[in-house]
């Protein structure tokens, strides 16, 4: 019986349109009322993975967010985790990133930091109109050293995008030539995740099994990209979606359906409830 279900969102539990499906909820609630663990494993930042963790009832989960660098117990609302890149790491990957002439931001704590309102600031600043205040990201347009350097040790990634995935791999092979104890990751083709060296989702999820008195062998975990390989790896159970990366898949126990199809809820209805839920 597995104890503790992982489950990543974009491209996995979300649809295209970053909305969960009616059998996707039914699947999680009934796996919840069975004893089960939910876990949202995201790249998002914690704001963010709250937001889909309020609209599931799981606020008395436990949830990673910003790659692994961040756990949170919703119900004690605190981090019972926290890794953060330190200050001159941070200060390095900005100035690669503004040599080249490439779109990026940084969380810090709960807000995000990006060099101009593009890409994934963008997809918040609009997505905030639609919020209570109480759950809208935080957006600042900064491109000043001093504001980085007021964050201290305290950022915990940087997102990294650009149209061009050349130009998105050419940056990522010169941070990681010029920046020792950093972890890169890509959470889609074109998108390059940087954090403090060692933090992926599986260490953040080998943290919450300890947490929570779990043993890998009773986790299934779900996910469909590069920054999913690693705790697909470790759980007892790895589930990659019908449209995730090849390498995921070929390392998978067992591949479900696509996002737009149900598959969390597949994989959830027959590896956890038996059966098929009806919505």
């Amino acid at each position: 019986m597995y104890k503790l279900i992982a489950i990543d969102l974009d491209m996995t539990l979300l649809d295209r349109n970053k909305n969960i499906s009616l059998r996707n909820k039914k699947a999680i609630e009934l796996a919840k009322q069975k004893g089960v663990n939910i876990v949202l494993c995201s790249g998002r930042i914690l704001k963010g993975v709250m937001y889909f963790a309020k609209i599931l009832g799981l606020c008395d989960q436990v949830v990673v967010a910003c790659n692994g660098a961040i756990v949170r117990d919703l119900k004690k609302d605190k981090d019972v985790y926290y890794v953060g890149l330190e200050n001159q790491k941070s200060l390095e990957i900005t100035r690669i990133c503004k040599e080249n002439d490439i779109y990026y931001h940084y969380y810090f704590q709960d807000t995000m930091i990006a060099r101009k309102l593009d890409y994934s600031s963008k997809f918040y600043y609009e997505k905030n109109k639609e919020l209570p205040e109480e759950e809208r990201i935080n957006i600042i347009i900064d491109n000043y050293e001093n504001t980085l350097k007021a964050c201290g040790d305290l950022i915990t990634k940087f997102v990294i995008i650009d149209k061009d995935v050349e130009k998105v791999d050419r940056v990522r092979k010169i941070i990681e030539r010029e920046i020792p104890g950093v972890e890169t990751t890509k959470s889609d083709i074109n998108i390059l995740e940087v954090m403090k060296e060692g933090v992926n989702k599986k260490r953040a999820l080998e943290f919450v099994c300890s947490y929570l008195g779990i043993a890998p062998e009773e986790v299934m975990a779900i996910g469909d990209n590069e920054n999913d390989l690693q705790m697909i790896e470790f759980a007892g159970l790895g589930v990659a979606m019908e449209n995730a990366i090849e390498e995921l898949k070929e390392i998978a126990d067992y591949v479900t359906k696509s996002h737009e199809d149900d598959g969390v809820a597949r994989a959830i209805e027959k590896f956890v409830l038996g059966e098929a839920v009806n919505v």
